[in-house]
């Protein structure tokens, strides 16, 4: 089935959850190597495919939320407390923000460092600000920050998602994944 149902989620949710999840590990693991480069050629052409992926991943990211908003939820399975489904909502919300916020701080850092940001070299994004180091460095601040958030907060979801099926004994992580 293509949309969610009142049970479970459908395979455009699981893949846009699944995409997602790969290409920001990619995305993380790649930034991390990215920073040890020395400066050079090679350097500029790997932040220049880092800035891409990243612009790709953002737009996922838009379109799965437009996903979700328009597509029933799956409840909460039987037995939820009222504190767990609080929790799995906030849970939710920080990841979608922290997943848009990497991507932006990354765009925005380039910005105000004076440097463009370009899609595959097809074309430049609109640039939104002016050069300005000291708002680069916060935005690189930023970028650093929020992958370290965005990883535990991953920890955290795979960590419910485990309780859930082997101590709830529950249906939530069959729900995106082909189990169910």
């Amino acid at each position: 089935m293509l949309k969610n149902s009142d049970t479970n989620y459908g395979v455009v949710a699981k893949g846009f959850h699944w995409l997602l999840f790969m290409m920001l590990t990619f995305s993380i693991v790649a930034g991390n190597f990215l920073a040890d480069m020395p400066k050079g050629a090679e350097k500029l052409e790997a932040a220049g495919m880092h800035k891409s992926f990243g612009a790709i991943i953002l737009t996922l990211i838009f379109l799965r939320l437009f996903w979700r908003l328009i597509n029933v939820q799956p409840g909460d399975p039987e037995g939820t407390t009222p504190i767990q489904s609080k929790l799995a909502s906030v849970m939710h919300g920080g990841l979608y923000l922290l997943m848009f916020a990497q991507p932006l701080a990354g765009i925005l850092m380039s910005q105000a460092a004076g440097i463009p940001v370009s899609f595959f070299g097809l074309f430049e994004f609109p640039v939104f600000l002016d050069t300005n180091i000291p708002l680069a460095e916060f935005f690189r601040s930023m970028h650093g920050i929020v992958w370290i958030l965005l990883v535990l907060a991953v920890i955290v979801h795979v960590s419910a998602a485990t309780y859930h099926h082997f101590i709830q004994k529950d249906d939530v992580l069959k729900r995106m994944t082909v189990g169910s």
